[in-house]
């Protein structure tokens, strides 16, 4: 007996790319809404732990967790996308009636069960997120995950360079000894409050580290400092006309002296020093 297998009817095609459409959205809507509360419990949970104190924290997880959030939030979608419905086991299982092994569905109780376990593992994803920074102050950096993980003073900098981004900007990274090593200007952070009272910026906050550190003292050795002439120039570029508030600080950082020339005098080609020149051999 022949058997007749009938085509899916083209409303069950439209439902299928509208449900991708709209479940994408949502996936989408409900990674930015995790963004959002992660950044507001962000600034909550460091107030809470280090008010006290003039510090800020880099969230160092805080951007992976995104990714990994909207990955699960599509896991969900595609879970729900691709198991069968009763309708579609019930057809299948009609055609081929002599089978000795069914072909059987997930119930909505284990579909949302799993959406659920993999609505606990973002819930996780914001925890560790929360939990996991490391914490700059003028006493030196501390690391948690969940508690504290490590301390590290500023007299334990072994080495430190400046760089600068032509995207990112302007970024300080130092090795400590033992070989760790940190940058303390991009990633997502959170200051307290204490800390917006007594710096405008975390670059005004690294141009007053980096004086410290090149004032030698009884208990304090200058650190090798190393910043190339393309970095120099890179900063200079990127901050003197985009960000007038924040060049004064840079301008110190990276040693930057405007060339004043009285009415009457000019400089010769010969006679010219570069700045880069002048910042290199300050900083070599």
């Amino acid at each position: 007996m022949n058997q007749t297998f009938n085509k899916p009817a083209a409303g069950g095609k439209k439902r299928g790319c509208l449900f991708l459409v709209l479940g994408s959205l949502l996936a989408l809507l409900a990674t930015g809404l995790y963004i959002l509360a992660v950044s507001l419990l962000t600034r909550v949970v460091i107030e809470a732990r280090h008010g006290d104190e003039a510090v800020y924290a880099l969230m160092t997880f805080a951007k992976s967790s995104y990714t990994v959030v909207l990955i699960l939030f599509y896991a969900i979608l595609a879970l729900w996308y691709v198991a069968p419905s009763q309708e579609e086991v019930d057809r299948q299982n009609m055609h081929f009636g002599g089978s000795d092994k069914p072909v059987t569905a997930l119930s909505r109780g284990k579909l949302w069960l799993i959406s659920g376990g993999i609505c606990l593992l973002v819930v996780l994803c914001g925890a560790i997120s929360l939990n996991t920074y490391t914490l700059v102050s003028d006493e030196g950096i501390r690391t948690y995950c969940f508690t504290e993980t490590g301390r590290y003073d500023w007299d334990d900098v072994s080495a430190y360079s400046v760089d600068c981004d032509d995207s990112e900007g302007l970024s300080i990274t130092f090795a400590m000894q033992g070989g760790k090593q940190f940058e303390i200007l991009h990633g997502v952070n959170s200051a307290t409050d204490k800390f917006k009272t007594t710096y405008t910026s975390t670059t005004h906050f690294a141009a007053e580290l980096d004086k410290y550190l090149m004032t030698a003292t009884d208990t304090h050795a200058v650190p090798p400092r190393n910043m190339s002439s393309a970095a120099y120039d890179r900063a200079v570029k990127f901050y003197r006309d985009s960000y007038p508030d924040l060049w004064p600080h840079v301008a110190r950082l990276i040693g930057y002296e405007e060339m004043v020339l009285a009415p009457d005098e000019t400089v010769t080609e010969t006679e010219a020093v570069t700045k880069a020149d002048v910042a290199t051999e300050a900083v070599s």
